[in-house]
């Protein structure tokens, strides 16, 4: 018998709320001891429905799960029973199903269903729920082994036909002309009460429906659908502006009026933000200071807010509503940062830094992105989904990140797990916003034509010509004239591009050979340049300094079409010791951090034989195995082995050399050997393999002769080792398949002027003929350096260990 504790003294009115607290405590404590009668919500395999079983992908459909509480009680009025929904096994960190239904007070021996609209993506899917998942929402329940079930579902794939450029500037020009159209402001009249609502689908004031009913439409200077007539402004004339509208023309002049007619002390963030690239488009200095002054607004409402009780250093460096970013404002900020960047504005360097960390911080495991890491999930979605994640891509690039970066690389591989163009993934809204930030990470300089190894312009432009309503506009969750906005955009490669040349020198371009040189032996310095701005025709002068003094310049002729170019100098070195080399342009263009760029190396004593790489001799390491510097190689195999490391990762730049050494064009080949050529060619020599020499220039004609090999690349993965030909890292961008089987030949370089060429340039293995490579291969695409690209498909992440092995062919 349980027996209640008895109160032996009076305790009165005044302590009423201790006795109900001590009697509350009472029986819970004699709930968690047995006594308590719990619920128990069980799905099975028949609990999953759809309102269409046989979608297409896109479709947007019901999802519904029924469940049953075959348990004893009732859950508590203030518990929410969650159902979380996954488009895979939770345990494989899938896309999450946003579920915004909840069900309240399941009785015991009865069943409810939690509904929820989704897209599906092409082919099968397998939807697992999750009933009263761990958390905070978690309710205590007899059994949770009855909370999981899953169900498949099929859905149809589309495909969009093919579209000539003329089909494409069709649809351009028939956006454009539904978006002047708006000019105006658009609302709806509540029948029920009268009241004039933006447009929306319920009356503000009485909640009646205005589902069906005739827009009001009164033409004006501003584009006004009710949510906020600066932004839907600024973003219209940002749509104008992209397909060659200029500020003369009518709609984008009343436009500029009317934006310039606004209190721009009380603009928030994102009105500040979207009015940026508008102003710059317009290439009228006469908006300069107007567009300064909403730069230096969005810099000194960069998060977080100093002495603020609600800062949180998850924050630091974003923008968002209040105290909390968020990535949409992100990609607002960013763009017009970067818009306000190429009209050459004043933006403090640790802006940019802090919200490149901001960005940084918000991927996850997975490669997605987030909305933010502070609330819980954003308005339209749970975790990470497609807009977000190409935001953050396209925000790094803005910050200047080059396309090989780890993150990038890992973002840029949840895209391609994921690609549709039919939905956001993860989300059933913002599809056409999605398209137009992937459209910006690709189309910022140095641009890329294919996006995860899709041809990425062709099959968004395909799919928004089919999609394209009659009049003009489209369709979208979120706002007709958003999504036709956006669109518009997307297909006019809408990117507020640089307003005067940027000649850079490339990340780790910088070389020197031979890498070890002694004093008084000749030093090939070398660099290569790229213009990321507008054409440019001038004489350029770079300068190569060693410890600050200069020791050469060298001129180069660039021209209107010239977008890339390397240069080189020779230099003699007087002093040994470990010094400085630098290479500076000089010219002051849009962005002079690239301008210059540095690099370490050590010259020797003339004396020193040990300094010359070819005195060194090799070593035994065990019986018919031997090292010569880092390469391994055995004599009773005839096999090479030589490290390495992945050096690009990225499927959308051409490449043409799949290896060379560290001193060689990095920012061109696949691998980065660590072993000096010469050494190589030691070897290859030693094992009497004959190098054909008959190459002369790139992109040669003739068929390369030598010794045929074939080559073969080791890395770990975890305790497997895995094993490929060189041949399948390598992407044939016309046949869209590996690189053809065939031998690699030992072509072995050039000797000019007594020096090796490929000691001197670092050439190692070219896909893209070269005179100067120790190996090349015979197959008719060499002659082209438009052929290869990476293969993604079986590429390891950048800066994965690797051993190269050369062995004598066996076909």
């Amino acid at each position: 018998m349980v027996r209640y504790p008895r109160f032996t003294q009076d305790v009165g009115f005044r302590n009423l709320p201790l006795r109900l607290a001590i009697g509350i405590f009472v029986i819970a404590s004699l709930t968690t001891n047995g006594f308590a009668q719990l619920p128990d919500f069980r799905v099975d395999a028949d609990s999953i429905s759809f309102s269409n079983p046989t979608p297409v992908e896109g479709e947007e459909i019901t999802i519904s799960v029924e469940v049953k509480n075959v348990g004893e009680k009732t859950q508590t009025m203030n518990q929410d029973l969650v159902v979380d929904l996954y488009e895979a096994d939770p345990a494989t960190q899938p896309l999450q199903i946003l579920c915004k239904d909840v069900i309240l007070e399941l009785k015991p021996g009865k069943s409810k269903r939690v509904k929820t609209q989704w897209q599906p993506p092409p082919g099968k899917t397998e939807i697992y729920a999750v009933v009263n998942p761990t958390g905070a929402k978690h309710i205590e329940e007899q059994d949770i082994g009855n909370n999981l079930t899953h169900a498949t579902i099929v859905a149809e794939s589309r495909t969009f036909p093919p579209v000539t450029p003329e089909q494409i500037q069709n649809a351009i020009t028939k956006g454009v002309a539904w978006i002047e159209a708006q000019q105006g402001k658009h609302s709806r009249t509540c029948l029920q009460c009268g009241t004039e609502n933006q447009v929306v689908l319920t009356c503000i004031i009485c909640g009646a429906s205005l589902k069906g009913l005739a827009e009001n439409f009164i033409p004006g200077k501003a584009w006004n659908f009710g949510e906020d007539q600066t932004q839907e402004t600024a973003l219209a004339l940002q749509a104008l502006f992209a397909t060659g509208r200029t500020p003369s023309d009518s709609p984008v002049q009343k436009g500029l009026e009317f934006l310039l007619a606004q209190n721009w002390n009380e603009f928030a963030v994102y009105q500040s933000a979207v009015i940026i690239p508008a102003l710059v488009a317009t290439q009228d200095a006469v908006y300069r200071e107007r567009a300064q002054f909403a730069v230096n607004q969005l810099v000194k409402k960069q998060l977080p807010i100093k002495g603020s009780e609600f800062t949180d250093e998850r924050d630091d460096g974003g923008w968002g509503y209040g105290y909390s970013a968020d990535g949409a404002h992100m990609n607002m900020v960013i763009y017009a940062l970067y818009a306000a960047k190429q009209w050459g504005l004043d933006i403090p360097p640790d802006t940019w830094a802090r919200a490149q960390q901001w960005i940084r911080r918000n991927q996850t495991e997975t490669g997605g992105w987030l909305y933010n890491l502070v609330d819980a999930g954003s308005p339209w979605a749970i975790g990470v989904y497609g807009s977000m994640t190409a935001t953050g891509l396209w925000a790094l690039r803005a910050c200047g990140v080059p396309v090989d970066d780890p993150q990038i690389q890992k973002g840029t591989q949840w895209v391609k797990k994921h690609w549709s163009l039919t939905r956001n993934p993860g989300s059933n809204s913002w599809l056409y916003y999605y398209l137009l930030s992937l459209q910006r990470f690709c189309d910022i300089p140095p641009t890329m034509d294919t996006l995860a190894g899709y041809d990425w312009y062709d099959e968004i432009s395909r799919m928004m010509v089919a999609q394209q309503e009659s009049d003009g506009r489209w369709r979208g969750s979120e706002s007709d004239f958003l999504s036709t906005c956006f669109t518009v955009m997307s297909l006019s490669h809408a990117l507020v591009g640089p307003t005067e040349p940027n000649i850079g020198i490339v990340p780790r371009s910088l070389r020197f050979s031979p890498p070890t040189p002694r004093v008084g032996e000749v030093v090939r310095l070398s660099a290569t340049l790229r213009n990321t701005g507008t054409p440019l025709d001038k004489i350029l002068n770079v300068g190569f300094y060693v410890n600050d003094e200069k020791v050469a310049t060298t001129e180069v002729l660039w021209t209107p079409k010239l977008t890339e170019t390397v240069i080189s100098t020779d230099w003699v070195p007087a002093i040994e010791g470990q010094i400085e080399f630098v290479a500076r342009i000089d010219l002051s263009d849009a962005d002079d951090s690239d301008n210059s760029a540095s690099e370490k190396l050590t010259v020797f004593p003339q004396s020193t034989a040990a300094a010359d790489v070819q005195l060194a001799k090799p070593t035994q390491i065990s019986e018919n195995i031997y090292q010569l510097g880092n390469v391994v190689f055995d004599t009773s195999k005839r096999e090479v082995t030589v490290p390495g490391e992945i050096n690009i990762v990225s499927g959308d730049a051409y490449i043409e050399f799949f290896a060379c050494g560290k001193l060689g064009k990095t920012h061109e080949s696949i691998l980065i050997l660590d072993a000096e050529p010469i050494y190589i060619l030691a070897v290859l020599g030693a094992l009497d393999f004959e190098p054909g020499m008959n190459l002369t220039v790139e992109g040669d004609p003739r068929t390369p002769i030598g010794a045929p090999v074939d080559i073969w690349v080791e890395w770990n993965q975890g305790e497997e080792v895995v094993s490929r030909r060189a041949r399948e890292l390598v992407w044939n961008a016309f046949t869209e398949q590996p690189m053809q089987e065939t031998p690699w030949v030992f072509t072995g370089g050039r000797l000019k002027n007594e020096q090796l060429t490929a000691q001197l340039f670092h050439n190692i293995i070219a896909v893209y003929r070269d005179p100067d490579s120790i190996f090349n291969h015979p197959l008719p695409t060499g002659t082209d350096d438009r052929t290869y690209r990476v293969n993604t498909d079986v590429i390891p992440p950048k800066g994965t260990k690797v051993k190269l092995i050369i062995r004598p062919t066996t076909a």
